[in-house]
């Protein structure tokens, strides 16, 4: 559960380094649940946030299956340095406190929904970090052939993206469905560990995983 200010470490300082895959979302950006009421829990409990709308408290972890990602083509593909490219990946959501340090092993057995990312990686050799400028959905419950599309999501977007664990990036909540439609609010985000999902661009690096702690505002 978070605090009700959560506080940041600041901007990630540029490294000037080629970014591989794995660093490139490393910082993407990712409590209990009773999917079948269509309610995601860990919330503290229901707060007036004033002008119409309530307020609640979210912590999810996430992590990133490396395997899915696929990266369009780059714009300068003759500098390594210069990293601009459209790029989609997926990842499983978790309740809080479920990845407990590097070397999580990620599949669906524990986890809460699916978590998509779609962006642009934003690198070039003046500015190492932040990596990406991307949207994202968080998908609660499960994907099947008779439910293609549950109907609980969180919505957000914005900047993301560092190898520095001690960062944390911040996110708006842009919309929702379901239990969150009309939210809006902010999101923190921050790496807490690497997964054995390896990336699919040859180096078989691990993915990472992150903690997202979302103060949601819903209408009443």
């Amino acid at each position: 559960m978070t605090s009700d200010d959560p506080t940041s470490s600041g901007v990630g300082a540029d490294s000037g380094q080629k970014v591989n895959r794995r660093g490139l979302i490393g910082g993407l950006a990712v409590g209990s649940v009773a999917l079948g009421a269509g309610v995601v829990g860990g919330f503290a409990s229901r707060a007036s946030a004033g002008n119409g709308f309530h307020r609640k408290k979210l912590v999810v972890e996430v992590a990133c299956l490396g395997e899915l990602y696929r990266e369009g083509a780059k714009s300068n593909p003759a500098n390594d340095a210069d990293f601009r490219a459209p790029f989609i990946v997926e990842g499983w959501i978790y309740p809080e406190g479920t990845i407990k340090g590097d070397g999580f092993i990620p599949r669906e057995e524990g986890s809460i929904g699916r978590w998509f990312c779609r962006g642009s990686a934003i690198v070039d050799a003046s500015r190492g970090q932040p990596h990406t400028y991307a949207d994202t959905a968080y998908c609660f419950g499960k994907i099947t052939i008779e439910n293609l599309f549950p109907r609980n999501s969180i919505h957000t977007t914005g900047l993301e993206g560092t190898i520095d664990r001690s960062q944390t990036c911040w996110r708006a909540i842009v919309g929702g469905t379901g239990e969150y439609v009309g939210a809006i609010g902010e999101m923190g985000e921050q790496i807490i560990a690497d997964n054995t999902s390896p990336f699919a661009d040859g180096t078989n690096d691990p993915s990472p995983c992150w903690r997202c702690e979302f103060d949601l505002r819903i209408p009443d």
